[in-house]
């Protein structure tokens, strides 16, 4: 198993990624994040929680990013995130793709589309990332 699989199957492991319900899906153009949108992500208004939301993402954006890194013994942490919502959604599969803009020394910078299943954009989001050493 190579570094960036070991590290897609940490992350996917999470009890966070557990509890929504998140699941990490690596081809080679890059690394996806989907969910089923079920009850418990939906608020009041039958919509699903901008938080749920920001949460794919942001997961997106940093597995993205972290793919370049590990293979150097660094690991990004997000450090800032601007969702921009664009449609409601309220049910089916929602995926998330996205791909660094800048990864420097210090920090990294990434872009972010969530999809529903029409293959209609819901949100966009960029991410800042503080850029740290690797613990093992």
């Amino acid at each position: 198993m190579d570094l960036v699989e070991e590290f897609v199957k940490l992350v996917g492991s999470a009890p966070w990624y557990r509890l929504i319900g998140m699941e990490i899906k690596r081809k080679e153009e890059g690394i996806s994040v989907e969910m089923k949108v079920e009850e418990k992500h939906l608020q009041a208004l039958g919509m699903v929680h901008g938080g749920a939301i920001a949460s794919i993402l942001d997961s997106a954006i940093g597995l993205n990013i972290n793919k370049e890194l590990i293979g150097k013994g660094k690991l990004a942490i997000t450090s800032q995130l601007n969702v921009h919502y664009l449609k409601p959604v309220s049910g089916g599969k929602i995926i998330a793709k996205a791909r660094p803009l800048f990864i420097g020394s210090k920090v990294a910078v990434g872009y972010g589309e969530l999809k529903d299943e029409k293959g209609e954009t819901v949100a966009v989001a960029t991410s800042t990332f503080y850029i740290t050493t690797r613990r093992e």
